[in-house]
């Protein structure tokens, strides 16, 4: 399990529900690197475990993506987060009441409550139906609810109208590597990683997918120090630093390996 802040609103009607909420720490989900078959597969499934916790806020915003190199997300020092960069911008329009509703449906969530969350967040994306975190969470409740079509439907609903929520893309890339789509999901997170460069989620499910399942073992290596560079405590993960470094090692790969096969 990780963390994750949620995000939320602005003004000075909601800039205490924005610090209230910005400061409550969630596990998210990842999933545990192994060489058999068998574990794999718990692996992947396991980075559905838990994502009722990887709750997301409000915003909509329009901006193009950044350029979605592997090198350079992982490399990146940049600590911005274009999602939370326009929150102030484009909350100051919602009525409190919406805010309310929001933050009564992420209560339910957080008590698994998910039909009477589900029904607030319906009336929610009908009074504004560009809060694409509205989206996002009737998805992780469809997903607790294993119901993956409708949850990646809805994951669609969310990038249609907010292409810069990294939340949308880390989790449809989630299921896209549940569903075997492993190259959809390599860019998912890459995208995910160009919103929001410091996503640790993002950062250590993207490491794993490399390792395992593209075979790019230098370039999950610097994903995994990225992801470390934020979770210095992370002590499973540092495990999996160390085994991709044997697997590195092994086959005699350099930095001039570019793919990272092995």
């Amino acid at each position: 399990m990780r963390s994750i802040k949620l995000i939320h609103a602005s003004s000075t009607s909601t800039l205490a529900l924005m610090t209230l909420l910005g400061l409550m720490l969630l596990p998210g989900c990842s999933s545990s690197p192994s060489e058999t078959k068998t574990n794999k597969q718990t692996a992947t499934n396991s980075s559905l475990n838990g994502m009722d916790k990887d709750i997301v806020g409000l915003v909509n915003l329009n901006t193009k993506n950044a350029n979605n190199s592997t090198s350079m997300s992982a490399g990146s020092t940049d600590t911005r987060n274009v999602y939370l960069e326009q929150a102030s911008q484009r909350l100051a329009d919602i009525p409190a009441s919406v805010l309310s509703q929001y933050q009564q449906a992420i209560e339910q969530m957080k008590n698994q409550q998910w039909q009477t969350a589900n029904t607030l967040f319906d009336k929610i994306i009908t009074a504004q139906p560009q809060l694409s975190g509205a989206y996002v969470n009737k998805a992780i409740i469809a997903i607790n609810q294993q119901q993956l079509i409708q949850a990646d439907a809805l994951l669609d609903q969310a990038i249609a109208v907010n292409n810069s929520n990294p939340y949308a893309h880390q989790i449809k890339a989630n299921i896209a590597r549940l569903q075997g789509q492993y190259a959809q999901a390599e860019q998912g997170y890459l995208t995910a990683l160009s919103l929001w460069p410091q996503y640790p989620q993002a950062q250590l499910n993207l490491a794993i997918l490399l390792e395992l399942y593209r075979g790019k073992l230098l370039q999950a290596r610097q994903y995994y120090m990225a992801y470390l560079a934020n979770q210095p405590n992370d002590e499973q993960a540092k495990r999996w630093l160390a085994g991709v470094d044997i697997k590195i090692q092994r086959a005699e790969l350099t930095p001039d390996d570019t793919n990272g096969a092995e």
